[in-house]
């Protein structure tokens, strides 16, 4: 059942998408807010339906993606800036089914235009997105995949854009240093690497990730890659 409050906040939403979009004709405010007690109707039966992820998920690639996309593109090409629930949502269901293509330019569009999040995402764009980018990333290492181009896309936002907590940044210095020090089964090993400039990135890696949070775990592999520099200096094979 939906509350009176949120039946209002969507009224006002629907009244925003009506005036924001007048060249779509048939398109109104009655019609929009009944799209936005449709997509939460979604949600609640999506998860009284389906409790496993893996059938969630197939679930918004097969119905819902497809039901509402079409809603969030016009949302884009009228070149207005005002809260769409419709939107926001898909850029999360986007990340979920990993199109992740279209899941961060959504999402660097509602960054641009200052969009909040949806109500059941507890966090600001910037770090769903450096959130949801790591872990698929991570996914795709320990799988022998590429990470590119969606992990240095995020990682220079993370850079040279982004302020975020000092542990989610950690977590991406760390990645990055450990993913340039996998031998041939994936594992960060220095003694694998026989590139002095690749080990001397992923130390600066690391110990940025350690200045951001001196608990992240890093000192260990920062060690054995001084000996393995050293080791290449004088050389010795360790």
């Amino acid at each position: 059942m939906v509350s009176p409050l949120k039946r209002q906040r969507d009224a006002i939403l629907a009244n925003q998408l009506a005036a924001a979009m007048p060249q779509a004709g048939t398109v109104n405010t009655d019609s929009l807010h009944i799209k936005l007690i449709e997509l939460e109707e979604d949600r609640k039966r999506m998860r009284a339906q389906f409790n496993a992820r893996a059938d969630r998920t197939d679930h918004k690639r097969n119905v819902l993606i497809p039901k509402y996309k079409p809603l969030a593109e016009t949302y884009l090409a009228a070149g207005e800036k005002y809260e769409n629930p419709i939107f926001s949502t898909l850029i999360v269901w986007l990340f979920d089914i990993g199109d992740l293509s279209t899941a961060i330019d959504w999402c660097l569009k509602a960054i641009e235009l200052e969009l909040p999040t949806p109500e059941f995402i507890r966090r600001d764009w910037p770090t769903f997105c450096a959130d949801s980018v790591l872990k698929w990333a991570e996914t795709q290492a320990e799988h022998g995949h590429s990470i590119e181009p969606y992990f240095s896309q995020v990682f220079a936002k993370i850079r040279d854009d982004w302020r975020l907590h000092e542990e989610v940044n950690a977590k991406w210095y760390k990645f990055a240093g450990y993913f340039l020090l996998r031998d041939d089964e994936g594992k960060p090993r220095p003694s694998a690497i026989a590139d002095k400039a690749t080990l001397e990135q992923a130390k600066a890696f690391l110990q940025q990730a350690n200045e951001y949070h001196s608990k992240i775990g890093v000192g260990t592999m920062i060690s054995k890659i001084d000996m393995r520099l050293s080791a290449l200096e004088t050389g010795k094979n360790l």
